[in-house]
């Protein structure tokens, strides 16, 4: 299996590594190897060596974190609206606070990332901090497919972005809208 990158940002295509939230959740990242395998594909380092179960659930409550305060985003909600905002802002500030990812440059267009768990995470808590509290939390959106529960920043020139992604949810959406008018026309 790999890995769906189309939220337009890192921190948001982490917390997307929890599939159809509100239907049948699906965890992306079931076993320690599967965070490592995440982290390489999304570029945040060459190789993740040995994750243990305890950095996992470390990533996973930071995920939720992200998660939870960017669909607070997505609603218009204050800043810190409330205690679990507060316990999602320190969690995120937490991880941040550690040294990121370390980027060394190789040769004119090839870079080497080098870090462990604690190093990533930090590196994903930035880019949520980031995210988060500049002005593109205004732009972060939900998916409008369903079952999707994909969070995605809407940089599109007009901000009416519905979908997290043309080919998969949008192509789904646009083909059930097919099929609906030409049943309907057959039946006219």
């Amino acid at each position: 299996m790999s890995f769906a990158f189309v939220s337009d940002h890192l921190a948001l295509d982490f917390a997307a590594t929890v599939a159809w939230r509100t239907t049948q959740p699906k965890e992306l990242l079931a076993e320690p190897g599967d965070f490592a395998r995440w982290a390489v594909e999304a570029g945040v380092v060459d190789r993740l060596e040995a994750v243990s179960h305890a950095e996992l659930a470390k990533a996973r409550a930071l995920r939720e974190a992200i998660y939870r305060l960017a669909l607070a985003a997505t609603e218009g909600a204050p800043a810190a609206g409330g205690p679990s905002d507060s316990a999602d802002i320190a969690r995120v500030r937490r991880a941040a606070a550690h040294p990121p990812v370390r980027l060394t440059l190789q040769a004119v267009g090839r870079v080497e990332r080098r870090g462990g768990v604690q190093e990533v995470l930090a590196t994903l808590a930035a880019s949520a901090s980031d995210l988060l509290g500049g002005p593109d939390h205004l732009l972060i959106r939900h998916c409008a497919g369903e079952p999707c529960t994909r969070l995605f920043v809407d940089r599109s020139q007009a901000g009416t972005r519905r979908w997290c992604s043309k080919r998969s949810c949008g192509s789904r959406i646009n083909a059930a809208a097919y099929r609906r008018r030409t049943r309907d026309d057959v039946q006219t």
